[in-house]
């Protein structure tokens, strides 16, 4: 049984000692300006924009289905699991992390360092209402975790690619739709270089679009985290991540595939091909369609093809 939900108030929300109140996100049309956000007031406040970069982005250029709860920021689109049944036994689950999330990076020149993010993360606080986001509390695992493998907020859309498109963009990463339990030595070791290597390859081929997102075995959580009263967090097993640019053929993308076992990996490790996989079995491992927007032919030989190495 899942630990019970956070209270939740009229106009308060409470989270252990904080109480704030809550502050719905709404979606805007149009071009997003690059204007830095205003420090949130509290700890768990919504987050400072909530749009995508209209005419000029397009996340998810190769459509991914099936859709979950979709939101659309300037940095990326994201597709969050709702209190469905994954696993197929009959009942709901909330899973509490996203099952995709993708995000196209262009070429840009070199940036300063980004501004601060904010601690703690933000929520999105009508869906925490309802069991669905967690808030940063599930995060913080207690004592008892001393021995046991560290957990980070993992972004699947990273903080330093979305500073590309400005201070709104790189501070609405930290929102908990947009993290997933990940391995601390896999997030600050293989994983972001990794994500490093996807914005040189934008800076060298123009542009390049992801798809990332977690993998659970079988649809059934093995671990948690978060304690009684928190939002409980399903921990994935692995985790994939499909980088695709564009060819001469535009029915015939290039594209990489990987899945990253969710464990303690060498920090300095940068063998990425060892984790190159096909997009076929990305797709039977987490029941995904990727590339819709191919013709079933040109899917059917792209997703097929595993690349014998990465890109220069």
């Amino acid at each position: 049984m899942l630990p019970p939900l956070p209270s939740i108030g009229r106009s308060k929300l409470s989270i252990g000692r904080w109480t704030f109140t809550a502050i719905l996100l709404t979606a805007s049309s149009g071009i997003a300006q690059d204007t830095k956000p205003q420090k949130p007031p509290g700890p768990e406040t919504s987050a400072a924009k909530f749009e995508t970069l209209a005419w000029s982005y397009s996340h998810d250029k190769w459509q991914t289905g099936p859709t979950d709860i979709i939101q659309k920021w300037r940095a990326y689109t994201v597709s969050f699991d709702s209190a469905d049944d994954d696993d197929g036994d009959g009942k709901p689950d909330r899973w509490a992390i996203p099952h995709w999330v993708a995000y196209q990076v262009k070429k840009h020149a070199k940036l300063p360092a980004g501004p601060d993010r904010p601690s703690p993360w933000i929520t999105d606080l009508p869906l925490f209402a309802q069991g669905i986001v967690p808030a940063d509390a599930s995060y913080h695992y207690p004592l008892t975790f001393k021995n046991r493998p560290p957990y980070d907020r993992g972004h699947m859309a990273p903080k330093f690619t979305a500073w590309r498109m400005g201070a709104a963009a790189d501070w609405n990463t930290h929102t908990l739709v947009n993290a997933c339990p990940q391995h601390s030595d896999l997030n600050q070791g293989i994983w972001e270089n990794l994500e490093r290597r996807v914005d040189a390859w934008a800076d060298t081929y123009g542009q390049v679009w992801v798809v990332t997102g977690p993998i659970l075995n079988g649809k059934k959580p093995k671990k948690w985290l978060g304690q009684k009263g928190e939002t409980p967090v399903a921990i994935p097993d692995a985790f994939f991540k499909i980088v695709i640019k564009e060819t001469a053929t535009p029915t015939r993308p290039d594209v990489l595939a990987f899945i990253y076992p969710n464990k303690s990996l060498p920090k300095a490790a940068t063998n990425h091909e060892s984790y190159l996989t096909t997009v076929d079995t990305i797709e039977a491992k987490t029941g995904l369609d990727f590339l819709q927007k191919l013709p079933v032919a040109e899917q059917a030989a792209v997703e097929g093809g595993k690349a014998k190495a990465i890109w220069k």
